[in-house]
């Protein structure tokens, strides 16, 4: 069995950036609502509690969910060079599912934390 570089290193590429990205929001989180960096969604920037409290849990996010590249690269190991569109389709959908569930997660939990307050 070979190694397929096509799943292996774009897959462990992204979990570590991913992780590392993570790691550097929460040592160094935006301070003020802006639209160039940091968390940005609908609900993440209607105040600067929220704004706070979205960096630090996205950033959390971002990195446990940074697993999901790296354990992908294990079908580096089982799926064969040859199949190069089944390779291109695993990363793309593991660097998709690293996007879902960190958003899901830190909107789902903004959600949770806020939402009451307001009632």
């Amino acid at each position: 069995m070979t190694i397929n570089a096509l799943i292996l290193l774009p897959s462990i590429l992204a979990g570590a950036m991913t992780f590392i990205g993570g790691l550097i929001f929460k040592r160094n989180p935006p301070k003020k609502i802006n639209w160039w960096y940091g968390y940005r969604t609908k609900r993440s920037m209607e105040n600067q509690e929220k704004w706070d409290f979205a960096q630090k849990i996205g950033a959390e996010n971002m990195m446990k969910y940074s697993l999901i590249p790296f354990l992908t690269s294990i079908l580096g190991f089982l799926i064969d060079q040859q199949h190069i569109g089944l390779s291109i389709v695993i990363v793309i959908l593991s660097a998709l599912a690293w996007a879902f569930f960190s958003i899901y997660r830190t909107e789902a939990k903004l959600k949770s934390e806020f939402d009451h307050k307001e009632e």
